[in-house]
Order: structure tokens, then sequence, then C-alpha cells
């Protein structure tokens, strides 16, 4: 992917025109919330609010794991969007250890991340770089259910009209007849 910079440092545009954002972080636990607030307001920029809180957890996964394991002072965030509705969430490290989805025991503090991961995503995967590696995760936005349209039917039949017009007629009678017990 060729991209040209076209805001100072963070904001991108990919060869096809299609929005990134990147950005380096200190290999620091307090990065993690850095990282959330970063790919939260690239979302609210490029007007994709309803993915904010997927891709904030799963940033916060990807960016703890490079904390825990990367082997230099940094790793690295990009956001790229996919289509209106879907981006890619990627961190990039120095190590060249590829993440393992594993089974953590019920007493277990870690390895819940890339589970997490796997449950949020459309699809999530790793990628081998000579000097480390990237993780990176697809999200979509969540589809909102169509509100069905709750239409009674309209009976036409000349048996339903016949009644409709009688209730009319009967409704009519009443008013009149009380109208006429006034005066």
């Amino acid at each position: 992917m060729t991209v040209r910079q076209t805001t100072a440092g963070r904001r991108l545009v990919a060869e096809d025109g299609t929005p990134v954002a990147t950005k380096a972080f200190l290999r620091d636990p307090e990065s993690v919330p850095d990282a959330r607030r970063f790919v939260h307001s690239a979302l609210v920029d490029w007007k994709m609010p309803d993915l904010a809180d997927t891709a904030e957890l799963v940033v916060s996964e990807l960016a703890s794991n490079a904390v825990l394991h990367a082997r230099c002072g940094a790793f690295g965030v990009t956001l790229r969007q996919l289509a209106s509705d879907r981006v890619r969430v990627a961190v990039v490290d120095r190590s060249r250890t590829l993440p393992q989805l594993a089974n953590a025991g019920d007493d277990e503090d870690h390895g819940r991340g890339l589970a997490i991961i796997h449950a949020l995503s459309q699809r999530w995967g790793t990628e081998p770089l000579s000097w480390g590696k990237r993780v990176w995760a697809d999200l979509e936005a969540p589809q909102l259910p169509e509100s069905p349209i709750h239409r009674e039917p309209l009976d036409t039949s000349p048996r339903a009209q016949l009644v409709y017009v009688l209730i009319v007629l009967a409704v009519a009678v009443f008013i009149a007849a009380a109208m006429y017990a006034q005066n």
C-alpha cells in the first residue's frame, strides 16, 4: 500500500483514496489509552462512530500485547477505512513472535485478547515482517435491524365493506339522536 501524507503526522490517504490514520506510541502501559483515543478520534472524523467502541477494544488488546511482548521501545497503530462501514485496525511491533489464539483458564489473568479480537472481528490475522510483525483485525459496523412497518391488513371483501358501512351508519344515527334529544 502506498500512502501519501495529507496532514502532519497521522492522517493519510491510501493510493485508492481511502482514509488511513497511523501513529507511533511508546511501549508503555500508559500508551494503551492513548491508542484507544487515537482510534476513536479517527473514526469520529471519518463519520464512523458506530465502530468506535469495538475498534477501541480491539486496539486496546493489540496494543497491550505489543507493550508486553515487543522488543523495542515503540509500537505503531494503523487504522484504514476499507468501506463506508468497515475498517482495519493494525498494530505493528518489532517482535517476530506471532501471537497464538489461546484457551485461557478461569484462573489466568492473561491470554484472552486474541479470543476477544476473534469474537469481535469479521476476520483477523498476522503478517510477519522482516523486522517484526503486524497483527490486524477487520471490523464492520453493526447493521441496524430494519424496523418492520406494522400494517393492519385492510379487508376489502364485500362483507367487510358492508360491516364497515353499517358501523358508520350506526354511529351517525347515534350522534344525530343525541343532537335531536338536546334540542
